[in-house]
């Protein structure tokens, strides 16, 4: 058994854990693998594409809820504090669906397209060196950490390979290549992906999206954008401490 111990029953994702089973079983760790991989994927998607109402309502699932309940065990009040704010948003959300998503797409262009300067550049190498300025050595930092795991953005050379959406696509990717390589009980690949994870997080990550997020939340206050930026500046440490975690603990098996 891997983990700390083995759920009784759990609906995240629709996994049922039987504790003794041989032919369904799940631990702690297995369902963890698939809620970070749903975490990044959803703030990805949320940075990185337009909002529609199927995404909003993917956002405010109570799939998103299960996936973020695997991580309140970090007692992490920064974290806390963001899903009480995320719950909020979804009631307006619930009260008026058309009239949210029409202010979701207004703000949406306001944060993250333009024409007009962005006040929260969602550029890595704009807060790590304060110039407004792309294609920087930072941004060769990522894409040379892309490039180890055979990987570029699909608009390559086109776009700055550190905005924050494909930074983000980048971890989802390597989440599911996680899950992957754990179902085909591969320990040492799973392991190698996991060091890489916390790599990017520790390296890149965690170097500007907090203050990214606060520029955010000043820029566009109260919005969709604000919020999801919260909670995923709240999420990346919290993250960072699960990957030593399941380093630690062999979670791979």
């Amino acid at each position: 058994m891997r983990g700390p111990k083995t759920i009784l029953q759990t609906s995240i994702f629709g996994m049922q854990v039987i504790d003794g089973s041989e032919t369904m079983e799940a631990t702690v760790w297995d369902v963890v693998f698939v809620a970070r991989m749903y975490l990044y994927r959803a703030f990805q998607t949320v940075f990185g594409d337009e909002p529609t109402e199927a995404l909003l309502e993917t956002l405010f699932s109570d799939v998103t809820d299960d996936a973020l309940d695997c991580f309140r065990g970090a007692e992490s009040g920064a974290l806390e504090s963001a899903i009480c704010d995320l719950g909020e948003l979804k009631n307006r959300f619930e009260r008026d669906k058309a009239g949210f998503l029409e202010r979701a797409k207004r703000d949406f262009a306001h944060v993250l397209v333009g024409p007009h300067e962005l006040k929260a550049p969602p550029w890595e190498c704009v807060y790590l060196t304060k110039e407004r300025v792309l294609f920087q050595e930072a941004t060769l930092k990522v894409r040379e950490a892309y490039r180890s795991e055979n990987m570029l953005p699909s608009q390559y050379p086109r776009v700055s390979d550190d905005h924050i959406a494909i930074e983000l696509d980048f971890m989802a990717k390597l989440s599911e290549k996680s899950c992957t390589a754990l179902e085909a009980k591969d320990r040492e690949e799973c392991q190698r992906l996991l060091a890489v994870q916390r790599s990017f997080v520790r390296e890149h990550l965690l170097a500007w999206v907090s203050a990214y997020a606060a520029d955010v939340a000043e820029d566009a206050p109260g919005s969709l954008y604000a919020c999801a930026g919260s909670l995923m500046a709240a999420f990346l440490p919290v993250d960072d401490q699960v990957l030593g975690e399941l380093l630690d603990d062999e979670a791979c098996g």
